[in-house]
């Protein structure tokens, strides 16, 4: 067993020395800063450069493509190119086939649709919606069209000129930040109650308070803490404007647009009961608790801000 033992050590032992001396002929590199020439730089090969999917949802295999670098370059699942083309092992593709791609986000065009509109409820730029569509001028839709939408958001879209309603005057009302030197109100609780245009959301602890947090950053709304599946209800009625996990730190994400220019967002869901589109009303369940995105316990991150400006929830709900 010893000599076995000892055998073991003696070939990590060459593998070590291996790979530390340089083989017989190969000159040793010059890593001092004394050296005459510069040392070679190596450029590492660039990301898959993202690009739309065609209004027609096809595309061309192009040379040294692979099913993931398509799924890549079209954000699209790798699965469902395999599905939707029936692709069966070794799954290879070749220069020049044509293959039908879903995009991950659609709509059916209503009678009440229109290209402004869509704009402002998925949060697209209307340029890009015609443009992945097809859609020449004067931009008109037909009942039953299906149409693309950008995976690229665009909330300046859901800004619209403030409205001469009780919520807008509210939402200029804009707080002086709070100085860092200000400890933060703590352990404070709320509940959904309340006759005002906005309401909490949920019942739970207040873990971190809207304004100046750690480390020099600033918190935008509030982080109310409760058990994971507790019911997220709707601050005010208004439209969902966007349901997704695109912010990572986020998690699942739920952005709700109302009247005069507002938004509320709803962060680290877990269930989502509503989607992009719904009208919904106030008190209304959409999601429940989660511990999506970069919290380390179930809790909600809401937010309401006016032209992509934050406000404290406090100066809108009593």
């Amino acid at each position: 067993m010893a000599l076995r033992h000892d055998s073991l050590r003696w070939l990590a032992t060459m593998s070590l020395l291996t790979a530390l001396v340089p083989l017989a002929g190969c000159k040793t590199p010059n890593l001092s800063l004394t050296r005459d020439t510069p040392a070679p730089l190596l450029v590492a090969p660039l990301r898959q450069p993202r690009e739309a999917i065609p209004s027609d949802g096809r595309v061309t295999v192009r040379d040294g493509d692979n099913i993931y670098a398509i799924a890549a370059r079209y954000n699209v699942p790798p699965t469902s190119i395999i599905r939707d083309n029936q692709i069966g092992p070794p799954y290879a593709v070749a220069v020049g086939q044509v293959l039908r791609l879903t995009p991950p986000r659609t709509h059916v065009v209503g009678p009440e649709d229109s290209i402004y509109s869509l704009s402002q409820r998925y949060a697209v730029s209307q340029y890009q919606l015609a443009e992945a569509n097809g859609v020449k001028p004067p931009f008109t839709l037909e009942v039953g069209q299906r149409l693309i939408l950008p995976d690229r958001l665009d909330f300046s879209v859901l800004d619209v000129a403030p409205e001469a309603t009780t919520v807008a005057a509210a939402a200029t009302a804009v707080p002086p930040p709070v100085p860092a030197a200000t400890p933060a109100v703590r352990k404070r609780f709320v509940a959904p109650s309340g006759t005002g245009a906005f309401r909490w959301p949920m019942e739970g602890e207040i873990v971190a308070e809207f304004g100046p947090a750690a480390r020099g950053v600033h918190n935008d709304g509030v982080n109310i803490a409760a058990r994971a599946g507790t019911d997220v209800r709707a601050a005010a009625r208004g439209t969902v404007a966007f349901v997704g996990r695109e912010i990572k730190s986020f998690g699942t994400l739920i952005l709700v647009k109302h009247d005069g220019g507002i938004i509320t967002a709803y962060a680290h869901l877990g269930e989502v009961m509503v989607k992009e589109g719904d009208v919904i009303d106030v008190g209304q369940k959409i999601a429940t608790v989660g511990q999506t995105g970069k919290v380390d316990s179930p809790q909600l991150h809401f937010e309401i801000r006016r032209s992509r400006k934050p406000i404290d929830p406090r100066t809108l709900i009593a």
